[in-house]
């Protein structure tokens, strides 16, 4: 402490001035004996950390405090925004510490429910794993609930999930299903990574994604495998090629009702 590392001392650049500093802290600190102990620091750190203290609370610790009533819903009211809490405390008064970039629900010294603050407004933050418990008696909750977390990832999810409601309507409670165990399996930025790359191609299902992602235990193609939609090995066609299968069979049909309705005005023009 009597001394520093900069008195005296030259350097021909930054790299040299680096390399002489590293040297001189593992000096002082690891090998050179205090003059006040006799010993170096590091060799009576482990003995002083026992009597460390926390460190005093500084801005970024720091959160304004709110009172907030649970919703039917399961969820409580934050400047404009939702947030969702465990569904057994609806109709309780929890606490809210709104931080800078996280907002924790506290029900008396319990916390119950952390998120990532939403800096916009008017939106539903939900983790379901707050409603697993109710979902025994609503079924059909999961299905809703798990759909509006897939659809706040990202605007690209949200596009998807709705133009797969309308191509595979009949199956969509088991897609959303699929989509979200893929989501938590994989991460949300895997995940979402991948349903771009099936949005891009017009590919539209779970099938698919998870075909993107590639999953362990997944048959992973050679590393000279193309990445487009013709190297995927799938049991069902893209969803561009049934559309297009389909609208030739409308357009046979149209066709085929056409030279019925031709040959009757003929035949009825004959009989005339």
């Amino acid at each position: 402490m009597k001394g520093n590392f900069l008195a005296g001392r030259t350097f021909h650049d930054d790299a040299d001035l680096a390399q002489q500093c590293s040297q001189w802290l593992r000096l002082v600190n690891t090998e050179r004996p205090s003059e006040a102990t006799a010993q170096p620091p590091a060799m009576l750190l482990a003995h002083e950390q026992l009597k460390f203290g926390p460190l005093p609370a500084c801005a970024e610790d720091y959160g304004f405090f709110d009172c907030v009533i649970v919703s039917r819903e399961g969820l409580v009211a934050i400047e404009t925004n939702r947030y969702s809490v465990p569904a057994h405390l609806m109709g309780q008064a929890l606490t809210a510490r709104i931080h800078a970039e996280r907002v924790e629900l506290f029900a008396d010294q319990e916390r119950v429910a952390s998120h990532v603050r939403f800096k916009g407004q008017h939106a539903r933050l939900i983790d379901p794993a707050h409603f697993e418990a109710a979902f025994t008696s609503k079924p059909r909750g999961r299905i809703m609930v798990y759909r509006d977390w897939l659809c706040s990832l990202s605007p690209v999810v949200l596009s998807y999930v709705a133009e797969l409601s309308h191509k595979r309507r009949r199956e969509l409670s088991e897609q959303v299903l699929a989509l979200y165990d893929l989501a938590r399996e994989s991460g949300k930025a895997d995940f979402v990574a991948a349903l771009e790359l099936a949005a891009e191609q017009h590919m539209y299902g779970a099938e698919y994604v998870r075909a993107r992602l590639r999953l362990p235990g997944d048959a992973a193609p050679p590393s000279s495998a193309r990445t487009d939609a013709t190297s995927l090995d799938l049991s069902v066609p893209a969803q561009h090629e049934v559309e297009r299968d389909l609208a030739q069979y409308e357009h046979y049909v149209a066709n085929r009702e056409q030279v019925r309705e031709l040959a009757g005005s003929t035949q009825t023009g004959a009989r005339g």
